[in-house]
């Protein structure tokens, strides 16, 4: 039966059972299919990999169908990690956009009524994560194809675009949470990529499904984290 990376026996060939982590092609395979089993199976900007549509370590979109330039790149095989991974540079930013329609934006503020209601479900505990003291309103314009919704961490290459790392800083959130999406026709999206404690849309109780684009529309509030709420808005 054949073991995945990280030790796991499973019945299938190609992907763990268990973890979801590509089983390394037997050594019996030509060279050629070697090599595009791993561009399959790991990310070509950083080598992590793949468990979802966005890579967890870099935020890279395994949907877009240009990936040419991208899987020309050396790709580290899972089981021997790059010495130098740390030093590796920042994630590019998508390029920026004139969107259908008009410009929208992202309003990014602490909604006290959410944190209590996350206090009161037992999700946060109020004496370790507490609310904070000067909340600040921001404004985002989304102009770029992709927004990411994080916070960031150098050290991971994860800089995105709407960054809650503070201050103040929103512990609840992860490094790469969410990300926008824009679509045909001057419209945008949300998609969960794996975060740890969810997005829900319009404070609604049940989060989103990972990995699914959810259709956004004017008006509508993204909750992530700990307090914060992300409403989105046309002009």
């Amino acid at each position: 039966m054949p073991t995945c990376p990280a030790g796991h026996a499973s019945a299938a060939g190609d992907f763990c059972d268990f973890c979801g982590i590509g089983i390394p092609t037997p050594p019996y395979v030509r060279r050629t299919e070697v090599a595009q089993a791993q561009r399959a199976e790991n990310c070509p900007e950083c080598g992590t990999p793949r468990v979802g549509r966005f890579c967890e370590e870099c935020g890279h979109d395994f949907s877009l169908a240009d990936q040419t330039v991208a899987s020309s790149l050396p790709v580290t095989p899972p089981s021997e990690p790059s010495s130098n991974h740390l030093a590796e540079p920042p994630r590019a930013a998508s390029p920026l956009i004139r969107p259908e329609g008009g410009l929208w934006h992202a309003v990014i503020m602490a909604d006290p009524a959410y944190y209590q209601v996350m206090a009161d479900r037992g999700l946060l505990d109020p004496d370790v994560i507490r609310f904070p003291a000067n909340p600040r309103r921001r404004r985002v314009p989304l102009n770029r194809r992709e927004i990411h919704i994080g916070r960031r961490s150098s050290s991971r290459g994860v800089l995105p675009e709407i960054d809650l790392a503070g201050p103040p800083e929103d512990p609840a959130v992860s490094h790469l949470h969410a990300v926008l999406l824009a679509r045909p026709g001057g419209a945008w999206a949300v998609v969960d990529v794996g975060s740890t404690n969810g997005t829900t849309i319009n404070g609604t109780d049940d989060p989103i499904e990972r990995d699914r684009e959810v259709p956004l529309h004017d008006g509508d509030r993204i909750y992530v984290g700990a307090w914060t709420v992300i409403t989105v808005q046309r002009g």
